[in-house]
C-alpha cells in the first residue's frame, strides 16, 4: 500500500501552473484585465523522461482599490485564486520599480491544494513595458495520499522571468518563463517524477479595460 501511495505521489506537483501572467504593479480601482497564457510545462533533468506537456491558463483580475486587485485563473491543471497588494510603484508605468505580494490558494487536480506568495519585482521601461521578475514560496498538500491521516506536505521554492510589450493601447504580450525546485516532501514520498525542477514557458496576452 506504501509502495503503490508512493508511486502516484510521483506526480505530486507536476501540473502546478508557477507563472505569473502580468505586470508588477495592480490594476487602478474598478479596473478589468483578462488574460490567457498557452506554453509548455516539463520537468529538468539530464536523464529520464522530461515529461513535456501543453498547458493553459485564462482569467481575470479586478481592481478592488488604487493598490489592491483581486483575480482568478484556470486551466488543465485546476484552478487558482489570489490577491495582490502593491508595496511600491513607480512614479509612471514608464520610469521606476513596482514591487507586489500576491498570496493566493491553488487547487490541482484532483486532490492537491497549495498556498503561494509570490512576490513580483517590476522594472518600468519606455513604451509602458515592464521587466517582470518573480520569486515564490509554495507550500502545497496531497490529499488522500496512501495510509497517511493527513495531507501529505510538499515545500518548493522557485521565480519567474517576463517581459510585458505594450503592443496596443489596451493590449500587451507576455513571454515568460518560470522554475520551480522542491525543497521539502514528506518522507518516504517525492514531489517530481525525476530529479530536477519544473520548468514552465508561456505567452501571455493582456487585456485591459
Amino acid at each position: 500500500m506504501r509502495a503503490l501511495a508512493c508511486a502516484t505521489a510521483l506526480l505530486a506537483c507536476s501540473c502546478y501552473s508557477f507563472t505569473t501572467i502580468g505586470r508588477a504593479r495592480t490594476l487602478p480601482k474598478r479596473g478589468l484585465e483578462l488574460f490567457a497564457a498557452p506554453g509548455i510545462r516539463a520537468i529538468a533533468t539530464p536523464s529520464g523522461d522530461p515529461n513535456i506537456r501543453p498547458t493553459i491558463d485564462v482569467g481575470a483580475r479586478y481592481g478592488a482599490s488604487d493598490r489592491v486587485d483581486v483575480g482568478i485563473r484556470a486551466g488543465e491543471w485546476g484552478a487558482a485564486a489570489a490577491g495582490r497588494i502593491q508595496l511600491v510603484r513607480g512614479a509612471t508605468k514608464e520610469t521606476g520599480v513596482d514591487v507586489l505580494v500576491a498570496p493566493g490558494l491553488a487547487y490541482t487536480l484532483t486532490d492537491k491544494l497549495a498556498f503561494e506568495l509570490p512576490v513580483a519585482f517590476g522594472i518600468n521601461l519606455r513604451g509602458e513595458n515592464q521587466i517582470v521578475l518573480a520569486p515564490r514560496f509554495v507550500h502545497q498538500m496531497r490529499f488522500g495520499v496512501g495510509d497517511l491521516d493527513r495531507p501529505a506536505q510538499f515545500v518548493f521554492l522557485g521565480a519567474s522571468l517576463g517581459f510585458v510589450w505594450q503592443i496596443g493601447r489596451n493590449v500587451a504580450l507576455m513571454p515568460e518563463f518560470g522554475m520551480l525546485f522542491g525543497v521539502y516532501a514528506e518522507p518516504g514520498f517525492t514531489s517530481f517524477t525525476t530529479p530536477g525542477p519544473g520548468i514552465q514557458a508561456a505567452l501571455g496576452v493582456l487585456w485591459d479595460r
